[in-house]
């Protein structure tokens, strides 16, 4: 191809070297009025078609210099002016190098275009190498998004067999509620099979007063942390089965997310016998803090009835053997005084023991009035100012309420003094028709609910929160560093609807 080339521009060559002296032996013997001269143009032309873009500035500037040459030495007419031919030797010239101006504007417009062909041409191949690289990288990606869902595939399937030996009802919903997953443990409890509960939502399975119509409560939950947060803990409700029966459950939702899908995972445990153990706990209790509080009356009573008439009895005679000088020397006599005044002391220690196990005022006098006394003596014994607002209570309060109300009083007082460092202690009584309410506050140091939380609580509040669970109140605490404590006790009186028993340290 190189050599065939290179014949080519030979041959051009030569040919423009034969044509330039063939035309100006033609224009030496011809008259000037002929404009031969003309026909370099056809040299220049064929110079054009060269690779060497020298040629045609060679070739015009050739037939330019031929052309001169030509005009000098070509016969003349004598009546033809000289400017005339002069001005065609003239145009020709023009013309050769406006040939040679278009011929290197055509070579720039083709070395342009090559360029832009060649920039083109390695645009393409370095977008080929790009795609194919990208190809590469794609099925790569495919392949092992093939072998991920194989495996997710295989993992669901074994996470499935697991779940399926799991004895809490587990469910699976994406986001519009509808069921993805329901293991036996679910079709145990609530007597579906998978394949009738598949694709449904999942208020199938609670009643109809449980419910949820409102998407913006899932949209809440999916978006709101804090929500999520609350029911990832373990929340009671109630389920509904096939047949239609309702029973007491526990459930806790946790929330998955991959990508754009949100899937929810619901766990149900019925609750059925651990209510019922609870109750049974519950009432149990009940009864012991109503016999522990029928033997601290029972004790109170014979130690003030009966022990203490005897001591009585017995410090009575010896004041009388005192007041017979005569028979008792000086000695028995500072004995017998001396025994006398230790009878006395026992005889109040009884007393006060007596009244620690049972206040006698509690049944004589009320609640009110109890809860007065007992305050002004804590009062004078700790040094801590008290303030009391109490509502007077027309209807004489049953016996176990009034006994719960005091005891709460008493144990938050002694707490008072063990723990909180007060100033100063507000204590108000408040009845209407449907309830009674104690409130106690101190502006002592308080302390850390969540701590509380995340140990046992102390004998003392438990005792304060099983006492007011027996009597189906309600116990509420509240807290915190530097704040002093709030404790404040709901008990809704006989006949009052009132819901169950609860205990909050809110």
């Amino acid at each position: 191809m190189r050599i065939l080339i290179q014949f080519r521009e030979t041959l051009l060559i030569a040919s423009t070297i034969l044509l330039f002296i063939g035309l100006f032996s033609f224009d030496i013997y011809t008259p000037t009025a002929f404009a031969d001269h003309a026909l370099y143009v056809i040299v220049v032309l064929i110079a054009t078609a060269s690779r060497f873009s020298w040629l045609p500035s060679l070739a015009a500037g050739t037939g330019t210099i031929l052309t001169v040459v030509g005009g000098l030495g070509d016969p003349w007419f004598v009546d033809l002016p000289r400017w005339v031919q002069m001005g065609n030797r003239a145009i020709t010239t023009v013309a050769l190098w406006v040939l040679v101006w278009f011929a290197w504007k055509r070579r720039q417009a083709e070395t342009a275009l090559q360029k832009a062909n060649e920039d083109l041409e390695h645009k393409v191949t370095k977008r080929t190498q790009e795609l194919a690289i990208v190809n590469r990288t794609l099925v790569t990606q495919i392949t092992e998004r093939v072998q991920t869902e194989q495996a997710l595939r295989l993992s669901q399937g074994r996470l499935a067999d697991i779940l399926d030996l799991a004895e809490d009802a587990i469910i699976v919903t994406a986001d519009d509620r509808s069921i993805t997953l329901f293991n036996q443990g679910a079709v145990k409890l609530f007597g579906y099979d998978p394949e009738e509960v598949l694709g449904n939502r999942i208020d199938l399975l609670l009643p109809e007063r449980f419910r949820i119509d409102h998407p913006s409560y899932i949209n809440v939950f999916v978006h709101d942390s804090e929500s999520a947060h609350r029911m990832a803990q373990r929340r009671e409700m109630v389920g509904l089965k096939k047949d239609g029966s309702e029973f007491p459950a526990e459930a806790s939702i946790s929330k998955l997310s991959l990508g754009e899908r949100t899937t929810f995972t619901v766990i149900v445990r019925d609750i059925t016998d651990r209510l019922r153990t609870e109750r049974q706990l519950q009432s149990l209790t009940t009864e012991l803090m109503a016999a522990q509080e029928e033997e601290r009356r029972r004790i109170a009573r014979e130690l003030h009835d009966d022990v203490n008439q005897r001591l009585a009895l017995l410090a009575i005679e010896m004041t009388n053997m005192l007041s017979d000088p005569s028979t008792l020397t000086i000695q028995a006599k500072e004995t017998i005084q001396s025994l006398n005044q230790r009878l006395v002391r026992i005889s109040d220690d009884v007393r006060r023991m007596a009244y620690q196990f049972h206040p006698s005022i509690l049944d004589d006098l009320g609640l009110t009035a109890a809860l007065k006394h007992m305050a002004d003596e804590w009062s004078e014994k700790t040094g801590i100012k008290t303030v009391i607002v109490q509502q007077e209570v027309t209807d004489p309060l049953p016996r176990d309420i009034a006994s719960c109300l005091y005891r709460v009083a008493q144990e938050s007082l002694a707490n008072i003094l063990k723990h909180a460092r007060a100033a100063r202690v507000e204590l108000e009584l408040t009845c209407d028709d449907q309830e009674i309410t104690l409130s106690i506050y101190d502006t002592g140091v308080g302390f850390d609910l969540k701590d509380i939380r995340a140990r046992h609580p102390g004998l003392g509040l438990v005792n304060m929160r099983e006492r007011v669970r027996s009597v189906r109140g309600r116990l509420d605490i509240q807290s915190e560093l530097g704040r002093g404590t709030h404790i404040i006790v709901h008990i809704p009186l006989s006949g009052a609807l009132h819901e169950e028993a609860t205990s909050s340290y809110s």
